[in-house]
This record gives structure tokens, sequence and C-alpha cells, in this order.
């Protein structure tokens, strides 16, 4: 557990806030995909710390800042919401395990869908950082609306092709992220993408359902948490092992990266 301080807490619009966190010189940097647990010194009347997906990551002399997005949608994170600039917070991690970079794919398609936007911006700054000049990477993010679009310029600055859908038309396409994907993939070889994505469970199950059989395709699965490290087995998820069996795995310590066709999304 690393002592962390509040930077700045900007509100993005009515729900969505972006959070800057001083943390130790020696807080490791995270991988694309892993997580950090996140609450104050204090209990503040609630004891659970609330996961959160790292958004940017920079170390400094001396420190390093760690970039988190989040929205409110019960009690901790409307009291995240009231820290003000130097409040001391604590932070557990990086936890779980992240995206497996592989290397080798030319096409690099990330999809977005929400806050999932978080993880999959961190990871192409990632990619943008370790890529080779032969490869390209590909964005199809997606939001109910304009106003809960997050992240976009961000994600200009890093580079890319951009595929933009809301449920209502109000920003890109009119649709979901995922009828996005069969024109995307028609323009490039199967066998050199592979897909990363993270979203509200809807857009992971209609991505399950829609992809080829032939593409490579990891997730990182959202998923109400306790402890982060797996003792309290309250984020267990069905997921098919060998010989087609089904087993309980953990989304903090197995995860939350996965890979898409071994997860019972039915079961979600």
């Amino acid at each position: 557990m690393y002592t962390a301080y509040v930077i700045y807490n900007h509100r993005l619009n009515e729900r969505d806030f972006h959070l800057a966190l001083r943390l130790p010189k020696e807080f490791v940097q995270p991988r694309p995909g892993q997580f950090v647990m996140l609450r104050t010194a204090e209990s503040e009347g609630t004891l659970l710390s609330r996961p959160l997906s790292v958004y940017h990551f920079t170390r400094l002399h001396g420190h390093v800042v760690l970039e988190l997005l989040y929205r409110i949608v019960g009690r901790g994170t409307a009291l995240f919401s009231r820290w003000p600039s130097g409040k001391e917070v604590c932070v557990l991690g990086p936890l779980g395990n992240g995206f497996h970079i592989d290397e080798k794919k030319r096409n690099h398609i990330l999809i977005a869908g929400g806050m999932g936007i978080a993880p999959i911006t961190y990871l192409a700054a990632w990619l943008c950082n370790r890529s080779s000049d032969g490869n390209r990477m590909v964005f199809c993010l997606g939001a109910k609306n304009s106003g809960e679009f997050i992240g976009l310029e961000r994600l200009e600055k890093i580079g890319g092709q951009f595929h933009i859908s809301t449920d209502d038309g109000s920003l890109g396409t009119c649709g979901t992220v995922t009828e996005l994907l069969p024109e995307i993939l028609g323009r490039c070889e199967a066998d050199a993408a592979v897909l990363y994505a993270c979203g509200p469970p809807g857009m992971m199950k209609s991505l399950a359902s829609c992809l080829p059989a032939k593409v490579t395709c990891q997730v990182s699965v959202e998923a109400r948490m306790a402890c982060g490290v797996g003792a309290c087995l309250g984020c267990a998820i069905s997921v098919l092992a060998s010989r087609k069996r089904i087993v309980k795995k953990s989304v903090c310590r197995d995860g939350p990266v996965f890979d898409l066709r071994e997860i019972c999304w039915e079961d979600l």
C-alpha cells in the first residue's frame, strides 16, 4: 500500500472525472491493463477500496504521477469526486494481469466503450512507444452520446485511425461500437491483426458474438471488487478451461485481461 496525494481532480462532465496522484518513486510502472485499488487514508464511512484502471503514468525526478479516470456510480466514487488537491489517499497496486502485447502483429485494433477508454489509452501510448514503423493502430470508440465521450484529445496526440460511434448519433456514426468492426476487419489481414477491448458487458457480449473465430481478441473485464488480490472471490467469473470445463476465476487476480472466447458471457 502506497500513500499518494491528489494533484488535481478535474470534472470532465456530469459524472466523469480525471484524477492525478503523486506517488513515491518506488511505485512500479503498471503494464497496460493493470489497475489499482484506491481509497482515502481514513475510511470516510466506506471501508472498501475501489478498482480503477490506469490511464497514464509519468516518472518524474523524485516521484511518479498516476492518472486515473472514474465515473460516479455509487457512494465510493461520489466521495472521490469531492477530493481536493493535496488530499492524502491510499493506493494498492499495480494489480492484475495486463494485456499481452503481440509484437508480431501489424494491425492493433483498440476498442473502447465508455470508461473503457482509460486502459485502452494507456495501452495505445505503450504501443506507440514500442511499435515498429510497419505497425498501425486503429481505434473503435463508443459512448452513449457526445456528452459522455471523453479522452479523445489524448488519443489523437498518440495518433492512429479513428472510428467513432454514439448510441444516439450525436458524435460519429449512430450505433454501437461493435457495428464498426466488420468494415475495419475487412481492410486488414485477420492473421496480422489483434484486438484489445474494454467496455461494458453488453459491448463485450456483442463483440464475442460477432468476431470471426480466426481473429485474436483480448478483453479487460470490468467488475466490482473488494480486496483486489483474489482473497474474497467477490469478482469471480465463469471461464472455459481445458476439455470444455467451466471454472471460476477472479477478475482481480487472474485478470482483468482475458481471451475474449474463454469467458462465459451468458453468465455476466
